[in-house]
């Protein structure tokens, strides 16, 4: 009697037995992977073929797009970009004293999350992978995005999240990282894009069902 071997060598080894072509780089990459322990297919899997999900909250919806923002000065900042925030800007920028000039930033390559659980802005940016250092871009970085990556924003009016620095000259403290970190909301209306500001530590929390979207800096460890 046939019996299916279903353990995820198993699969492999018959997808290979179909390939045709003896000579193929997928059948080599197969090959390759027979030979790696279940230890190291599993953590292949979950890296590169299972859904990418984070703590239950997000998911990882840009994987395989190369989202690049070029090298930016640090000099735009949002409480005066009406042109690119032509439906309404926040005056807490102002009030919360977010309107300091900005640091230079590299080219930097980003990634898109979107919710799937419901949690606070804390737990969002928290089961993001890194140190808080490495989940916050800068403002002028939030503008290029804006302009030059809106079919990434989230539309139908829900909100799309962006981790920055008050004051992007002074260090974040790893252990209260809301003295110096705020959320940005990004909103698509139809008269153009909204934009306030939130704190980090705030209670409310958000449901998953609305999709919102999360924008943070790509850590090399993730790249593909």
């Amino acid at each position: 009697m046939n019996t299916t071997d279903n353990t995820g060598l198993g699969l492999i080894k018959t997808v290979i037995e179909r390939v045709q072509n003896k000579k193929s780089l997928f059948l080599s990459a197969l090959k390759k992977l027979i030979n790696s322990t279940e230890e190291e297919l599993d953590d292949f899997l979950k890296r590169k073929i299972a859904p990418q999900v984070i703590a239950g909250i997000l998911r990882l919806i840009s994987n395989g797009q190369i989202l690049k923002l070029k090298a930016l000065a640090g000099g735009r900042l949002i409480y005066n970009a009406a042109g690119t925030f032509k439906s309404f800007i926040d005056s807490d920028f102002v009030k919360w004293g977010i309107d300091k000039p900005g640091i230079a930033t590299p080219e930097t390559i980003l990634q898109v999350h979107e919710m799937i659980g419901d949690g606070k802005l804390m737990d969002i940016f928290c089961s993001l992978p890194g140190a808080w250092n490495q989940k916050w871009v800068s403002q002028d970085q939030v503008i290029e995005f804006c302009e030059t990556l809106p079919e990434w924003l989230r539309q139908e009016g829900y909100a799309t999240f962006f981790l920055i620095k008050k004051d992007e000259n002074n260090l974040i403290d790893e252990n209260g990282p809301e003295s110096n970190l705020v959320v940005v909301n990004v909103h698509v209306n139809s008269d153009g894009l909204d934009v306030d500001v939130r704190r980090l530590g705030r209670d409310d929390v958000l449901d998953g069902e609305n999709r919102r979207r999360v924008v943070s800096p790509q850590l090399m460890s993730s790249a593909t």
